[in-house]
């Protein structure tokens, strides 16, 4: 049980340790999924890679002359960008690159999902997590910290200390969380999805669908406008505008007792986003996040970025000395100092960050 306000900040390699792609590996699927070939009429041939997803660019009123040229950019061009988001930033002055490739977004995460180690097979209602492929995931490391203290009737506030500001598009954390609940506290799971549906989780750049539309790796015999779905995110460079989206993730940050990055790239543009600079000194808590594979300078960098996003502060510093009895004065307390506040970890995966700091995270001590 976590024992304080616990923020979770999570990045696209949170979901390493299930199977879902990461960067090069996204744009990587996205390469071939653009290879198409188009017949002299205008029409999809043999050789097109996923014909179910380009041919919703090559029907009813769209053609060949406006997308094809669009398709064979992305295709040959993603491959020396790090990232779709970042090939889109290239091309954002082309609509029908920017189109064509954030429906390929939607069509591969949702693909992925069906390929992570989350997926259950919904042709039976009895089929649930593989646990096997689960259990040394951070997301079963996360599950044995909010358990314990929390009773089987008191369910229903089990994620009443933390929040989720999720910088992925899919569905992951939602899709495990009830499956989990259901499964560690004996509940159906329409009651477990009731209560991760009332659950602080927030998307700033959107999700897939919700799974209540659009389900858990897609459906199996299409059906789907990735087109339409697509509307529902935003690319990085898409300017975050929603005021009730910033509002969220700032009232999170300012309320949090502790924040924690998993799998986060700490891209300035996202830093920018969650942090305004220009807020009133924010109170200091414990940070705990992990940079694998970061150099030690970077990684250092982002220690000193936080650092300055939360510095030694105190509310109590503010006060003012006071009159006591007889004249004398009774000084102010004593500013209070956390020192090495902020521990970002290059040699931990987010499984092994939850290993070595889950006490830490969840303020084990502090209700003993």
């Amino acid at each position: 049980m976590f024992n304080r306000k616990t923020l979770f900040i999570i990045g696209a390699g949170a979901g390493a340790d299930i199977g879902m792609p990461v960067g090069a590996k996204l744009a990587l699927d996205i390469h071939n999924r653009t290879k198409i070939a188009i017949s002299h009429f205008g029409t999809l041939e043999q050789g097109t890679f996923d014909y179910e997803f380009a041919r919703a660019f090559f029907q009813a009123g769209r053609g060949a002359d406006r997308y094809s040229a669009a398709f064979d950019l992305i295709h040959r061009g993603i491959f020396f960008a790090n990232s779709i988001d970042d090939f889109l930033s290239i091309h954002e002055g082309s609509a029908e690159v920017v189109e064509i490739g954030k429906a390929a977004i939607v069509r591969a995460i949702l693909l992925a999902e069906k390929e992570s180690h989350l997926y259950v097979d919904p042709s039976n209602a009895y089929n649930t997590l593989d646990l096997m492929k689960v259990h040394t995931s951070w997301l079963t490391k996360l599950m044995r910290v909010l358990g314990p203290g929390r009773k089987a009737p008191d369910v229903q506030r089990v994620l009443d200390e933390v929040t989720f500001i999720n910088f992925n598009y899919d569905r992951c954390l939602e899709h495990f969380l009830t499956h989990a609940l259901s499964l560690q506290y004996g509940i159906t799971l329409d009651g477990a999805k009731q209560i991760v549906g009332g659950a602080k989780i927030i998307h700033p750049y959107g999700m897939v669908g919700g799974l209540d539309r659009v389900p858990f790796g897609g459906r199996e015999y299409g059906g789907l406008d990735y087109v339409e779905l697509s509307k529902q995110i935003k690319t990085y460079t898409e300017r975050v505008e929603e005021e009730s989206t910033l509002f969220s993730m700032h009232n999170a940050i300012r309320d949090a007792d502790c924040i924690v990055f998993l799998g986060f790239a700490y891209h300035s543009q996202n830093m920018d986003l969650l942090f305004d600079k220009h807020a009133p000194p924010r109170k200091t808590v414990p940070i705990f996040g992990t940079a694998l594979g970061m150099s030690k300078s970077d990684a250092s960098e982002v220690s000193s970025f936080l650092m300055d996003m939360f510095p030694e502060y105190d509310p109590d510093d503010e006060l003012e000395d006071e009159p006591g009895a007889f004249g004398m004065v009774i000084p102010r307390p004593l500013p209070f100092k956390m020192n090495n506040h902020v521990a970002i970890e290059r040699e931990m995966d987010c499984g092994k960050l939850f290993d070595s700091y889950s006490k830490s995270i969840a303020g084990y001590y502090l209700k003993r």
